[in-house]
């Protein structure tokens, strides 16, 4: 039996993209470079467990070689099953996760990306080859992936990755599509592990307060400029998550969790393991997910937010989580233009314009009437200005240089504080609005 080891151990960082913010007269603006508001958000580092004791299932494994093999093992001790997981920079290509998973054949690959609308419909869903899938995107890469799979197959020398179709498919796809191609070579069931995109948007949206959004907006834009300056983040605390985080973050963290130890029992609904409890399973999630799954892993905090009791035959769609609040409407809420901005000013800063889209087709288009709130407050959370008028002074002095003697940049965006709901303001006015319009010139 492993030692479960701190799950402080892992280090994990992106970088951020850099821009500059022009515009303030000459006299009082210093010279910064800023991240763009489409940066990535960095990985999550760290881990301040809470002082009670480790649940008995969870133990923790570095790996040696996490370039080459797994970030880290986690240990189901009740079934002896080792849960080997890989992180992703989503869209990069990294060959070795399906080279792995090819290699080492775990009984399941279970990923945080779905394979097309009906693979992510529930937590749990198996798609294998052959499947009928209605959506046609979805529907062709199943088939080409299925038939690089099989045609893996056909190298009869050994090692599937030995093989001159392999060396060429590892530099064509990413790491997650890799991970498709070797459950689908090896004949492991592929899991969605996540909860669906659209419970997690509607929660984000009818569970939080404007507030709530305008604080999510100050934690990312503090950690891209972190990972800007190469600076660690602060310590993970999974007690400690503004609100936003926890429902975006720590909640899918526990659902894929779940899927995992009901895989590790045998009990997941919708796939019974022909060889019964599994010897090891692939879970591949994006790296910003790494620190919070190990840490839920290690405390047993993941069973806490489900709700749901420690069994794994107690049934994930039980859980509050897998549950969709009522939305906020325009008749509902007089703020809801405000709401739609804010919520998008958030998300801009770490997700893709891909996602933006999702989101709108969850909530449906903002009205006519709400949309004139919602483009100024996105105008104004969308300027550089704002995004260092969010951070902590210590973060900003380490940032700007080039201030003349006497002056504080502090003072300079004292009036776009003052007008985030957070500290009691209204999010956006007609004046702020053509104040943010006019950094975006040089003035002779």
């Amino acid at each position: 039996m492993r030692t479960a080891s701190r799950c402080c151990s892992q280090q994990l960082s992106r970088s951020a993209t850099p821009a500059l913010d022009r515009g303030a007269p000459a006299s009082a603006a210093p010279a910064t470079h800023v991240p763009t508001a489409q940066s990535a958000a960095p990985a999550r580092r760290g881990c301040l467990l809470p002082s009670r004791a480790a649940a008995p299932a969870a133990e923790v494994t570095s790996s040696s070689q996490p370039t080459n093999g797994p970030s880290f093992t986690l240990e189901c001790v009740e079934t002896g099953t080792d849960i080997h997981v890989f992180g992703v920079e989503h869209l990069a290509p990294q060959p070795h996760i399906g080279e792995w998973i090819i290699r080492q054949r775990p009984q399941a690959v279970v990923v945080e990306t779905a394979m097309g609308p009906e693979h992510g419909a529930v937590s749990g869903n198996v798609i294998r080859c052959g499947d009928q899938v209605a959506d046609p995107t979805a529907a062709f890469y199943l088939r080409m992936f299925c038939q690089i799979g099989v045609s893996l197959q056909d190298f009869k020398e050994g090692d599937f990755t030995e093989s001159p179709l392999w060396g060429n498919v590892r530099t064509s796809y990413n790491g997650e599509q890799l991970a498709y191609i070797g459950a689908f070579a090896t004949g492991a069931p592929l899991v969605f592990g996540d909860r669906p995109k659209d419970i997690t948007y509607r929660r984000l949206f009818g569970l939080t307060t404007i507030e709530d959004l305008d604080k999510g907006y100050s934690h990312q834009a503090t950690a891209n400029y972190r990972a800007f300056l190469g600076l660690p983040p602060p310590p993970y605390d999974p007690e400690a998550l503004p609100v936003t985080e926890v429902i975006n973050m720590q909640e899918r963290e526990a659902v894929m969790l779940k899927v995992v130890y009901q895989l590790c029992h045998n009990r997941l609904a919708q796939q019974q393991l022909a060889g019964g409890r599994p010897k090891s399973i692939a879970l591949v999630v994006g790296s910003a997910h790494l620190t919070g799954l190990k840490c839920l892993w290690v405390s047993g905090k993941w069973r806490e937010l489900l709700g749901i009791g420690a069994s794994p035959d107690s049934p994930l769609p039980a859980s509050d989580l897998l549950s969709a609040p009522p939305l906020p409407t325009p008749e509902s809420d007089p703020e809801y233009g405000l709401r739609r901005g804010m919520m998008e000013s958030m998300m801009r800063l770490n997700v893709t314009r891909e996602v933006l889209k999702d989101v709108e087709t969850v909530l449906g288009p903002v009205p006519e009437r709400q949309a004139v709130a919602a483009e100024a407050v996105k105008e104004v959370y969308g300027s550089p200005r704002m995004q260092l008028a969010s951070l902590p002074k210590e973060l900003l002095d380490k940032l700007i240089v080039g201030l003349p003697r006497g002056t504080d940049f502090q003072e300079a965006l004292q009036t776009l504080r003052d007008i985030r709901p957070m500290n009691g303001g209204p999010g956006y006015s007609e004046d702020m609005v053509m104040y943010v319009r006019g950094l975006n010139f040089e003035l002779e």
